[in-house]
């Protein structure tokens, strides 16, 4: 890691004080590592589309109501970001708390591994040879600074009390730093070996590796399988420790992996309004009679273009012709 220019940390100064809905942490961060919060941005970018995607058939999908002049980040924009379709304690937002985190860690990881930035770079502390084997490790993901910087850069917005928050939204709070956490771990380990064989004549005698973070799209996956089992939890002191504990019983303790909320989503039929859906059994997700809320659909034909009949052409270039089809979409009335 490269230490910072005075003119760098000069210009950086400026660059972030005027970032008024930062954090002290975050303005901190923002000037000791300004080539990293573009990188922030690109994660939490990254955390939206995968929300989208996840939430695609669901009556809640993610949808984010047009940027406006106030700014903000991650969980300090949720209110401003979702509107009222967002109830902050319920189950959805479990899911984003902990996907905006995994997208900023994910993010900021693979940065540091290009070796680019000046604020860090790929993880050489395991750069050794494995005995009696044909592996060699090369430079790994660096996973170690990028929670460690997500965590400082997220948990600051739940960290920053007031007297107004410590006393009204500090169960929220407490939730929101539990799935920031969930977020980053869910991160780490989906890591995985990848590696790269070398020898003469195509033989694999030797394989250079480097652990990496895994394709977005797999944490993506697991966190929404943690939504669909999220548990309802109540705050709980536990000696002097303020917990989050499971309303029934007979579940076990929250493990830091786990989504939980405080409060049941509600229907969200208010905005079902023109989503597509599929004519299919009543239970399965994305039913028109479960995305409509009962309201019904009306079915519309779309004329889809795609590329068809494609030859390669010598040298070099393929060749295409347009064919159409009609198609018939349903749209919740």
């Amino acid at each position: 890691m490269l230490a910072l220019s005075t003119s760098s940390i000069v210009y950086n100064r400026k660059l972030c004080d005027d970032r008024n809905f930062l954090t002290d942490t975050q303005r901190q961060l923002c000037i000791n590592y300004g080539d990293l919060i573009p990188k922030v941005a690109i994660g939490a970018e990254m955390a939206y589309d995968e929300c989208r995607h996840q939430f695609r058939w669901e009556r809640w999908n993610c949808i984010a109501h047009k940027k406006n002049d106030s700014g903000g980040t991650l969980q300090a924009r949720l209110p401003l970001l979702f509107g009222d379709s967002l109830v902050l304690d319920s189950r959805e937002a479990a899911f984003v708390s902990a996907i905006f985190s995994a997208g900023v860690s994910h993010e900021i990881t693979k940065a540091c591994s290009s070796n680019q930035l000046t604020s860090c770079s790929c993880d050489k502390t395991s750069s050794t040879h494995e005995k009696d084997s044909s592996k060699w490790q090369s430079c790994n993901d660096n996973i170690v600074f990028g929670t460690s910087f997500a965590k400082q850069f997220i948990d600051s917005v739940e960290l920053k009390w007031s007297l107004t928050k410590l006393f009204s939204n500090h169960d929220r709070s407490l939730m929101n730093l539990h799935h920031n956490e969930a977020g980053r771990i869910t991160v780490k380990q989906t890591m995985w070996w990848k590696c790269t064989c070398h020898g003469t004549s195509g033989s694999c005698t030797t394989k250079i590796c480097s652990k990496s973070v895994a394709n977005f799209c797999q944490i993506g996956n697991l966190l929404k399988k943690g939504y669909e089992k999220a548990i309802k939890v109540q705050i709980k002191y536990v000696s002097t420790k303020q917990v989050l504990m499971p309303i029934n019983e007979q579940i076990p303790l929250v493990t830091n992996t786990q989504l939980v909320f405080l409060k049941k989503s509600p229907l969200y039929c208010n905005s079902v309004a023109g989503r597509r859906c599929k004519v299919k059994s009543s239970d399965e997700i994305g039913s028109c009679s479960n995305m409509c809320c009962g309201k019904g659909y009306h079915t519309q034909i779309k004329i889809i273009e795609k590329n068809c009949s494609c030859k390669f052409v010598w040298c070099c270039k393929v060749t295409c012709q347009k064919c159409s089809h009609k198609q018939k979409i349903h749209i919740c009335k």
